[in-house]
């Protein structure tokens, strides 16, 4: 069985990680006190507040954690930190590429625009790749709580940003037939072709959405556990090489799974379903992507072979460069045939 020492060392590449439920407690308790804001001192107690709850009834009570968090995250300074606190992380992982999503609107209730916002996080993944091994993409997100009008504006702006954003995305609360409410901003990317499209689709039962998404453009699915067992899904998700970016302790956490063991990593591979694997986040699931892999390793019979396949899956599907893949494909190759 896979070891987590062989799986740290492994080159891995992340496609699904928030901004803002994964950065480290301490690193928020650092960016309070830099802005003079009022934040617990015992880092127990903090880290508490930040951890997803063990008990939540779905996604739901897993999203409530991020309203401790963004009150933080209104300043330039607090969004460089926070993204070069995750990109570093990441790098101690062993992930040589990650591609960090935010919500900009999320961090405008200051004097920050969406542009100032996006900015500050380019700026801090560009600190962390100075230093550390390791390429980092923004994915912008549009928030599925704001109207089409708001997200278009958002969508239109990383379009035109598209040197410091790679792709975005819809996140939030999951309601049945969101994609065909927003219609105009998925529009104007897949017609624009400027930044790739994945959307957080299926995450907590609609498999519905998943099928409407890939239909919109969405070259990727954010979690897409509904499609488990929907044989007339899977097989268009296959047709169509949609990654579905798997995120297995948050659906678990969401109670989209009883348990880990139950997520559908071998039958999607078996069938040759496009399929990475995600922390989704850091801090409010607790977890690493080393931790994701070795737990599947130790219940669902992850194999050396497949560690490498996931991951492969994850560079080809990703937003970044031709050159970029080509070098982190050689490198995870070249691991495998050690």
């Amino acid at each position: 069985m896979l070891t987590r020492a062989e799986i740290q060392r492994f080159p891995k590449a992340e496609l699904h990680c928030h901004l803002d439920g994964s950065i480290r407690p301490h690193t928020l308790r650092q960016i309070a006190r830099g802005q003079n804001m009022e934040i617990e001192s015992n880092l127990m107690e903090l880290t508490r507040k930040m951890v997803g709850p063990a008990d939540g009834k779905n996604l739901a009570d897993y999203l409530k954690t991020f309203d401790f968090v963004l009150p933080y995250l209104q300043t330039a300074p607090a969004l460089k930190r926070a993204a070069y606190d995750v990109m570093e992380q990441a790098e101690q992982d062993g992930v040589r590429y990650l591609e960090l999503r935010f919500a900009p609107t999320l961090s405008t209730a200051g004097e920050l625009s969406v542009i100032d916002a996006i900015e500050a996080v380019a700026t801090g993944i560009a600190e962390a790749e100075a230093v550390y091994q390791i390429h980092g993409n923004i994915l912008v997100c549009g928030m599925r709580t704001d109207d089409e009008a708001m997200v278009e504006q958002v969508f239109a702006t990383a379009a035109d940003l598209h040197d410091q954003v790679a792709g975005v995305d819809l996140a939030g609360p999951e309601a049945p037939d969101f994609v065909n409410q927003y219609q105009a901003p998925l529009n104007l990317i897949v017609t624009g072709q400027q930044v790739g499209l994945t959307l957080h689709a299926g995450e907590c039962g609609c498999a519905q959405n998943i099928w409407d998404a890939v239909q919109a453009g969405s070259t990727r699915i954010g979690h897409g556990i509904a499609a488990h067992g929907n044989h007339r899904l899977e097989k268009l998700l296959q047709q169509r090489q949609i990654c579905i970016e798997g995120c297995p302790t948050s659906n678990v956490q969401t109670r989209a799974l009883p348990t880990r063991s139950a997520y559908p990593l071998q039958r999607w591979l078996s069938q040759g379903q496009r399929l990475c694997i995600n922390t989704d986040n850091r801090t409010v699931s607790d977890t690493t992507l080393t931790e994701e892999y070795f737990g599947l390793a130790q219940t669902n019979g992850l194999t050396r072979e497949q560690l490498l396949q996931c991951n492969l899956n994850a560079v080809q599907a990703s937003f970044a460069s031709h050159e970029l893949k080509q070098q982190l494909i050689n490198e995870m190759t070249m691991w495998a045939s050690n």
